[in-house]
């Protein structure tokens, strides 16, 4: 009889409750979430300094940026660093806590690798222009990568969080949020210097850029 008065029949019935998560649980999605927040505001920030670098482009006092080939080196160096990244995403899952250690350790090497690499670049453009930064294009290229590799600094902080729970003797499965948030960061950051990468090497042309921005 009491269950007569106690129905709702107005509100449908969705089925069973799934169990509550708990506080870890709420935590881990909270950092994923905020990440992913931070991706989007980092993309536009991006697209908004392509966009401005192409307006800037079509100006007539806009000449080519001096080609640097060690930005190849510098490419091949990140892009192993997300694969060290990935590959360490694989091994925690599979609780292969040794090779995690191996392949954290090995991602941040190569990206210090990377960042120096930067400043090495840095050097040789300020070589050969001679210390004349009234070209436009010059300015864009420490800006961009300047601000890409802040980034990747940034970065660091949390790899090395991951790298120091690792060593600390905590377990595979315990460490993969850290590794997964950090291989998602490291990939994206990958994206976004290929994209980069072909803006600086297009020789300024402004229809290559529209391409790489996928306009045309």
């Amino acid at each position: 009889m009491s269950s007569i008065f106690t129905e709702q029949p107005w509100i449908p019935d969705t089925g069973p409750v799934g169990p509550a998560l708990s506080g870890t649980e709420i935590g881990l999605n909270a950092r994923r979430s905020a990440l992913k927040v931070l991706l989007s505001v980092v993309s536009i920030f991006f697209l908004l300094m392509i966009v401005a670098y192409g307006g800037r482009m079509l100006y007539q006092d806009w000449q080519p940026t001096p080609q640097i080939n060690l930005l190849w080196a510098n490419t091949g160096l990140l892009l192993l660093s997300s694969l060290c990244l990935q590959w360490a995403l694989m091994c925690s899952r599979e609780g292969k806590m040794d090779w995690v250690k191996r392949a954290l350790v090995g991602a941040a090497v190569l990206t210090v690798l990377f960042l120096a690499g930067q400043l090495a670049a840095w050097q040789q453009l300020i070589s050969m222009v001679l210390g004349d930064f009234s070209n436009p294009s010059v300015g864009f290229f420490f800006m961009i990568t300047g601000i890409h590799g802040l980034h990747m600094a940034g970065g660091m902080v949390a790899l090395s969080r991951a790298i120091k729970r690792a060593f600390d003797g905590g377990d595979a499965a315990g460490i993969e949020h850290s590794v997964s948030n950090c291989a998602l960061y490291w990939h994206y950051l990958l994206g976004v210097w290929l994209v980069v990468f072909g803006l600086l090497f297009s020789g300024n042309n402004f229809e290559v850029l529209l391409r790489i921005c996928g306009f045309i």
